[in-house]
């Protein structure tokens, strides 16, 4: 598709696209872990810990921006692996998302 043909309302921005990179790094597990961790293990320090994790976060989400820029196709770890550091350790990588995934 050329982009001049696309109607507007279906394009989507920058900021779409970083919210949509958020919400599939981050999946629901963090909320349904999030509750019962608050209750039983933390004190009023929950508030410092949940603003490490969104900086931890975002620190993520440039990383996988830079690498989205650097590979002109639509990538996996995988694939970043491949082209950044080579052949064997995208092998780890891939073998690494394998078993995650039968766990």
């Amino acid at each position: 598709y050329d982009v001049d043909t696309v109607p507007e309302k279906s394009r989507m921005s920058a900021l779409d696209l970083v919210f949509l990179g958020l919400g599939c790094m981050i999946g629901p597990g963090v909320y349904v872990l999030m509750g019962p961790v608050a209750k039983d293990m933390t004190g009023p320090a929950i508030s410092i810990s949940f603003a490490v994790a969104g900086i931890v976060t975002s620190l993520s989400v440039f990383c996988y921006a830079e690498f989205g820029a650097r590979v002109p196709k639509s990538a996996s770890a995988y694939t970043y692996s491949y082209v950044t550091v080579g052949e064997f350790w995208a092998l780890v990588v891939g073998w690494a998302s394998v078993l995650d995934k039968m766990a």
